[in-house]
This record gives C-alpha cells, sequence and structure tokens, in this order.
C-alpha cells in the first residue's frame, strides 16, 4: 500500500478509491465523484463496471454492473476504518465477487475465450475499454483478427458484437476458408451474375455469395466483381492486382462460423 494512504489521509472519495487502484493493480482505473459524498467508479478494460455507492455504519457499499443488465449489489466491513481499509475491503469485494460475478455472463469474454481455445496459431490478445482484440499471422503472410465488443444497440438488449477478418489471403486460402463457411441462405441477388476469374472461383467455393461491387478494368479482361457477401455473416473484397495475396474476409454472424474460419487456415 501507498505510504500516502495512511489513516492520516482524509476520508473521501478520491483516497478510498486510490486505496482501491493500489491493490487491484494495473489495468484498473478509478473515477471518483467530486463532491462531499464517498461515491465514483471503479472500471477495468475488461469491461468490468463497479459503483461505489458509499461508506455508512462502518461499511462499504458497492454495485457490480453486469454485462446481462443487473445489479450485484455488496458490502464489506474493514479491517480499519480508513480510507486504506475501505479502499483494500472495496477491491477485496470486486476480486473476489464481483469479477467472478461479470465474467461468469459477459458474452465478450464467452466469445473471445471460444476463439483462442481453437485458434491453431500463436496470438496476442488485447482488452480496451470492454472491447478485446486477438490477432495472429497466417501462413504466407496474411493476419487475422477476432474482435469482440458490446453491443453497441441497447435496444437489442445485453450480448456482444463478434467479428472475424482475414486479411492478405491467397486465392486458395480464400476459398478453402469459404468453404469451411456455412452461407446459403434465401437471398435472390446470390443468382446475380459474378464477373472475373478470381470472383468466380470465390463463387464456387461459396455459392450463396451475391456479388456487390463490379468494375470494368480492360487491363484484367473487362468486367471485374471486387466484392460478395451474404448479408450479416461474410464479406469476401477481392483485389486484382495484389497476387498473390488478392483477398480479405470478414466473418461475422454465429459464432460458429466464426470459429469455422478461424480454424480454416
Amino acid at each position: 500500500m501507498s505510504t500516502s494512504l495512511t489513516s492520516r489521509q482524509p476520508l473521501t472519495a478520491t483516497t478510498v478509491l486510490e486505496a482501491t487502484r493500489s491493490v487491484l493493480g494495473p489495468g484498473w482505473m478509478t473515477f471518483p465523484i467530486h463532491t462531499t459524498r464517498i461515491e465514483g467508479t471503479v472500471r477495468s478494460h475488461q469491461g468490468h463496471k463497479i459503483v461505489l455507492r458509499g461508506v455508512m455504519s462502518g461499511n462499504v457499499f458497492a454495485v457490480g454492473l453486469l454485462p446481462n443488465n443487473t445489479r450485484y449489489e455488496v458490502s464489506a466491513s474493514p479491517q480499519a476504518h480508513t480510507a486504506a481499509g475501505y479502499g483494500s475491503a472495496l477491491a477485496e469485494l470486486i476480486r473476489d465477487t464481483l469479477v467472478p460475478a461479470h465474467d461468469g455472463v459477459s458474452p465478450t469474454l464467452r466469445a473471445i475465450n471460444a476463439v483462442t481455445t481453437v485458434l491453431p496459431h500463436e496470438s496476442h490478445t488485447h482488452w480496451e475499454h470492454g472491447r478485446v482484440t486477438t490477432a495472429w499471422a497466417l501462413p504466407g503472410g496474411g493476419r487475422g483478427v477476432h474482435c469482440a465488443a458490446p453491443r453497441a444497440d441497447y435496444a437489442e438488449g445485453p450480448g456482444a458484437e463478434s467479428w472475424v477478418r482475414l486479411t492478405g489471403l491467397t486465392a486458395e486460402q480464400a476459398t478453402t476458408v469459404l468453404r469451411a463457411l456455412h452461407t446459403r441462405n434465401d437471398d435472390p441477388r446470390q443468382h446475380d451474375a459474378v464477373y472475373g476469374g478470381l470472383a468466380q472461383q470465390m463463387k464456387v467455393a461459396a455459392p450463396g455469395l451475391r456479388p456487390i461491387d463490379t468494375y470494368n478494368w480492360p487491363r484484367f479482361g473487362g468486367r471485374c466483381t471486387t466484392s460478395l457477401c451474404v448479408d450479416e455473416r461474410v464479406k469476401v473484397e477481392l483485389h486484382y492486382g495484389s497476387r498473390p495475396n488478392v483477398a480479405n474476409i470478414v466473418v461475422s454472424g454465429p459464432i460458429a462460423n466464426q470459429l469455422n474460419a478461424v480454424t480454416a487456415l
């Protein structure tokens, strides 16, 4: 504990939360409310959100705001009724009770755990403000990234948005990924014409794709389809002048499809 957090420190939101952060360690942020009340919030880059409700009758009170839109109310009595004592008690509540409660219902954590469990490549994971990104290298110079974040549209209820982006793929790698995906759908636009040998390769691998953009490029033999998709499931971007790394693929929607993309290469 910092020597500044002693019994001589005034009992304020700032001193209590400074003590809490010193116990929790790196990756935690505290935001005291600058009033006479001992209130504020504690947050982590992993998305944990805790509200310090106050110090009353010798106890510290807090609420964990969980990813499933529920509140987890907790309290504890510190060993010493000082800023350091209350801060330590709050840190223990967070570490031992609220973090496990949050992690147990976090769709973001569930998504990233599903990906890292099956990922066949060495990867690096980074959390920032509740958003998690895992990146890895692919054979042939391509890159893979999986992102998950709390759903931005609160009208849809609690949940997470999750997607995989594979960049710098060769044509063979792209078709391998597409064959692993579930792309069957009822969109009649999947029957629209696809132009260019590269786009036609993608279409053979995933017949459910529909064309998005087509351009007339005489140097590549005429009309070329440069992007295809299945709405809210997969998008393919093609770069005819970038051989051998000619394709990028983004996979969203069902996590099973994302895992198929991750394990295809």
